[in-house]
């Protein structure tokens, strides 16, 4: 066990010291999103591991989380020994950034943050590697441009730098300049990090197909890396999840959603997108357990959401209002810490409660990160408080890159069928229920409902004036 220990260690001050595989703490679009990056030398290591290895890498995980608390333990020594050491200070906020993934605790991003300025302190010149650690630090406290002023201070020709700035700007939603970051990176040699920072480019500004395909080949790769984390890789699994829901294929989203939590069984973004397919099949009793599995872990706006709705679904009023008033608590908790919960917004809206506070949250977070989701998040909340000419112009600036996401459409459909523009209402409608038949545990039937009683009124009004 000892030499075990020793290997983990070693492997993991290797990684870091080579380049940092930590930018996961991004956020990629509902809740903390995840990206790896990682260099030619550790790709050649993990090559050689595979050479050695007599079985298939993807049948095999690479417990490095079990040991996460005893390697930070020895770094915490080695900085107190050598507290100037910028090297062992990067190390130290890498591990807790990597802890705090693995297990939700704020306090390691704190911890994260503080070590790489002082290794950044300490070194302030040809210290890149530290600079992402901060960023990534800052990122998951949601501050978007403080993160983005960091990595603004460090070199332009650093591809992973590149990738991760392109990634803070797809955050605040500047798709321009991602676009323009992105076309720097098409010159250099790609990994599976910054592939998948394309790959969530590609699904937002409405190339879900040409996503699914390159994101799909990230996690092949993944998969083959023995010596990858275990939360890594089932981070790439979390996200074929995701595409593939949006695509409307819940079979193969399920698989990888499983995969995943079974590679990493404390992956809170599997356990919640895990939930929200089974709410929107009705498998209400699967998604109950689902979500509590991930509240288990960590209270998380949305996945409290799906437990609810599964409660009342069940029956169990008393037990889903006992999940608001968590909910409650936890919006209570969000906004000491001056963070503005888009899913709260949208709990709020779906279950027409608390609006006015659904629309301060909405405005709120579009003043903080102006993204397609943001705007939506604003469309859905003023349109339930009757403000529908802010409901029009954030549906426009959602949909403004035909990002396929169904829900995003069904909000801008009912919107404009609300503004009697009933031919964009029946084209957002459409698209919906085409893109994912069962997108919604609510929406979803909804949209078929009113798509048929449109196309209905369409026909007898062709047939009154035939």
């Amino acid at each position: 066990m000892h030499l075990r220990i020793l290997w983990v260690l070693a492997l993991t001050s290797l990684l870091v010291l080579l380049r940092p595989s930590d930018t996961q703490a991004l956020s990629l679009g509902y809740t903390n999103g995840k990206l790896g990056i990682y260099s030619s030398s550790v790709q050649l290591l993990t090559v050689n591991s595979r050479q050695i290895l007599p079985v298939q890498q993807s049948d095999l995980v690479f417990p490095d989380y079990l040991q996460r608390s005893h390697i930070i333990s020895v770094y915490e020594e080695k900085v107190a020994q050598s507290p100037n050491s910028s090297i062992f200070l990067r190390l130290l906020a890498d591990q807790y950034l990597r802890r705090f993934r693995e297990m939700a605790d704020v306090e390691d991003v704190l911890r994260a943050e503080q070590a790489a300025r002082r290794s950044l302190t300490l070194q302030p010149r040809h210290n890149q590697v530290s600079s992402m650690l901060l960023a990534s630090a800052l990122l998951s406290q949601h501050q978007f441009r403080s993160a983005l002023d960091v990595l603004n201070n460090s070199s332009v020709d650093n591809p992973n730098i590149v990738s991760l700035r392109a990634s803070i700007q797809m955050e605040l939603g500047d798709y321009e300049a991602t676009h323009q970051l992105l076309q720097n990176l098409a010159q250099k040699e790609p990994n599976s990090g910054q592939n998948a920072v394309v790959a969530r480019y590609l699904e937002l500004t409405g190339n879900l197909a040409s996503a699914r395909q390159l994101l799909d080949e990230a996690m092949q790769e993944m998969d083959s890396f023995y010596t990858m984390s275990a939360e890594t890789r089932a981070w790439f699994h979390v996200r074929t999840g995701d595409l593939a829901f949006a695509a409307g294929d819940l079979t193969l989203s399920e698989q990888r959603y499983r995969e995943a939590i079974d590679l990493f069984p404390r992956h809170i973004a599997a356990f919640t997108g895990l939930a929200r397919l089974l709410a929107a099949q009705h498998r209400w009793q699967d998604a109950l357990n689902a979500a509590n599995q991930g509240i288990e872990m960590m209270p998380q706006v949305e996945t409290l959401g799906y437990k609810a709705d599964a409660q009342l679904a069940l029956g169990d009023q008393e037990g889903a209002a006992e999940t608001e008033d968590l909910i409650g608590v936890v919006a209570y908790l969000s906004k000491v810490k001056g963070i503005y919960d888009r899913a709260l917004a949208v709990y709020y809206t779906e279950h027409g409660i608390h609006l006015t506070e659904a629309l301060e949250i909405a405005r709120s977070e579009v003043a903080v990160r102006d993204d397609v989701y943001a705007e939506d998040t604003l469309a859905w909340a003023a349109a339930a408080n009757g403000q529908w000419q802010e409901a029009q112009q954030a549906a426009q600036r959602a949909t403004r890159f035909g990002t396929e996401d169904a829900l995003l459409q069904f909000h801008a459909g009912m919107i404009a069928l609300h503004l009697n523009n009933r031919e964009s209402a029946i084209k957002r409608l459409t698209q919906a229920v085409s893109l994912n038949p069962q997108f919604h545990h609510k929406y979803a039937d909804q949209a078929r409902q009113v798509l048929a009683n449109l196309m209905h009124s369409v026909s007898q009004n062709n047939l009154s004036h035939s």
